[in-house]
């Protein structure tokens, strides 16, 4: 197996953001959270990392969306059943 140098990792690394973000755009929208006050989210995909603006509507390559719906749903979740598991 053939070691790969530097510069063939980034050029790796620039070929997969090209691909992500040739992408189709959809809107995203990400709900402001009082118990985390910070005015940005990120989602990371195959090593890169996209900055998202926080109550703001975006347009984002399609996985983006789809990466950070799935994790906001699995919190919300997940929320859901702590907060049943502790009820008495």
């Amino acid at each position: 197996m053939a070691v790969k140098n530097q510069k063939e990792i980034e050029k790796e690394l620039l070929s997969e953001r090209e691909a992500i973000l040739a992408q189709p755009k959809v809107k995203l929208f990400i709900p402001l959270d009082r118990d985390n006050p910070s005015k940005h989210r990120e989602v990371i995909i195959n090593g890169q990392e996209f900055i998202l603006a926080v109550g703001k509507e975006l347009e984002v390559p399609q996985v983006v969306a789809e990466v950070w719906n799935d994790s906001y749903h699995r919190t919300l979740e997940a929320e859901y059943k702590i907060e049943r598991f502790n009820e008495i």
